[in-house]
């Protein structure tokens, strides 16, 4: 139920995007994808037992391209966890949702109006 959600949630923020606005939408559906997809890569390998611990490539290198088809279900779990890392981190785009969104108060920063350079550290 939530990846169709997610599926009819993504088009209507596509059309949106297509007629020129954007919202914060787009940190809800990235927030939603990241989720959905570590769960299910999760589900994957629990049901795979010992099989889905097997991981086919230990090369330790950067791939060029990163592609979830045709890999095992080892790299598609260990790859998912980083969906909540890149673009901005999920902690983040709950923030960008709450204020931006729902319309919550944002957090109370004493040193909000200073320059990252003049803090102190």
């Amino acid at each position: 139920m939530d990846t169709e959600v997610a599926r009819i949630t993504a088009t209507r923020l596509g059309q949106k995007l297509a007629a020129g606005v954007p919202g914060p939408e787009g940190s809800a559906m990235k927030l939603s994808f990241a989720r959905i997809n570590q769960e299910l890569s999760a589900l994957k390998v629990d049901l795979l037992g010992d099989e889905g611990l097997r991981y086919a490539d230990w090369t330790m290198r950067r791939p060029t391209f990163v592609d979830f088809f045709g890999q095992d279900a080892g790299f598609r779990y260990l790859r998912a966890k980083g969906n909540s890392i890149e673009g901005g981190t999920s902690e983040v785009l709950r923030n960008v949702v709450a204020e931006r969104i729902l319309g919550l108060p944002t957090e109370h920063r004493v040193d909000k109006d200073v320059p990252w350079k003049d803090l102190p550290r």
